[in-house]
C-alpha cells in the first residue's frame, strides 16, 4: 500500500469503517510509514479535540416554542436536525481553522513529495554539504539557479539537492537538516510580486510559502514552526 493509497483510508480507519482485512492492511501501512503514522496521530488529536469540545446543545422551552411559532408545520426537520447541522458547521470550521481555510493542489502536492523523499533510501541527487558542489549541478538541469546558501552556523546544515517536477515543470529541492529534523526547500519559477512567507499546517507538518524576484519558494518540514520560519528568513536575505 502506498501513501497515496492509505491517504483516504485514515478516516475510514478512525471511524472504524473498514473491514477486518483493510484495517489490518492499513494498520500494517502505519506501522512502516512514518509519515502516514504522524498524519493519522494528527487525526486522532482532532477527534480528540471535538469530543472535548462538548457540542452537545439542548434549546430551552421559550426558544423552542418561538422556533415552532415561527415555522411552517409542513417543515420535515426538527431540533435533532438543528443539533445536527450545529454540530457539523462546528467540525468544519474547526477543519479550517486547522488547516489556514484553504486547500490548495500545489501544498498537497509538495507536501507528498516530501514524504515520499523522507521515506526514499536516497534523499538527493546530490549529496554534498558543499555549496559549491550542489549549486552548480542544477546548471543544465534547470533553466534557473536555485539559491544554494552554506547556513552552517546557523545550525540549518546542508545534506544536499535533487531534481524535481513539481506543477508539471522542473523544480530544484534544496535539502538542509536541523537537529534531526529534514527541511526541503523546493523551488521553482512563478510569475507574482514579492510576498512574506505564509504559514500552512497540513497533515502534521509545515509548509512556508513565498514569492520573490519571480521564484516561488515552499519550505516543508516537522521542525518547530519558530525554526522553520527563522529558515525562510535567512534563505529571504541572501
Amino acid at each position: 500500500m502506498t501513501c497515496r493509497e492509505a491517504g483516504p483510508l485514515l478516516h475510514a480507519r478512525l471511524d472504524n469503517e473498514l473491514d477486518m482485512a483493510g484495517s489490518a492492511s492499513i494498520d500494517l501501512h502505519l506501522s512502516d510509514c512514518r509519515a502516514c503514522a504522524a498524519q493519522y496521530a494528527a487525526l486522532q488529536n482532532l477527534h480528540e479535540e471535538i469530543a472535548a469540545a462538548d457540542l452537545a446543545y439542548a434549546p430551552g422551552p421559550a426558544l423552542e416554542r418561538n422556533f415552532l411559532r415561527e415555522t411552517s408545520p409542513s417543515r420535515f426537520w426538527n431540533w435533532r436536525w438543528v443539533a445536527a447541522a450545529a454540530a457539523m458547521v462546528l467540525i468544519v470550521s474547526v477543519s479550517i481553522l486547522r488547516t489556514g481555510g484553504r486547500t490548495d493542489p500545489i501544498a498537497d502536492e509538495i507536501l507528498d513529495n516530501h514524504l515520499r523523499a523522507l521515506q526514499a533510501v536516497h534523499q538527493v541527487d546530490v549529496p554534498s554539504s558543499d555549496q559549491h558542489t550542489v549549486k552548480p549541478w542544477f546548471q543544465g538541469k534547470t533553466d534557473f539557479s536555485p539559491p544554494v546558501p552554506d547556513l552552517t552556523k546557523e545550525d540549518f546544515i546542508l545534506v544536499g539537492g535533487r531534481l524535481e517536477v513539481l506543477h508539471q515543470q522542473p523544480a530544484a529541492a534544496i535539502v538542509y537538516r536541523r537537529r534531526q529534523h529534514i527541511i526541503n526547500l523546493y523551488v521553482l519559477p512563478s510569475a507574482g510580486s514579492d510576498s512574506k512567507p505564509e504559514l500552512r499546517d497540513l497533515g502534521g507538518y509545515h509548509l512556508l510559502h513565498w514569492m520573490q524576484n519571480n521564484m516561488s519558494y515552499w519550505a516543508v518540514s516537522d521542525v518547530n514552526p519558530t525554526d522553520l520560519q527563522a529558515f525562510a528568513n535567512l534563505i529571504r536575505a541572501r
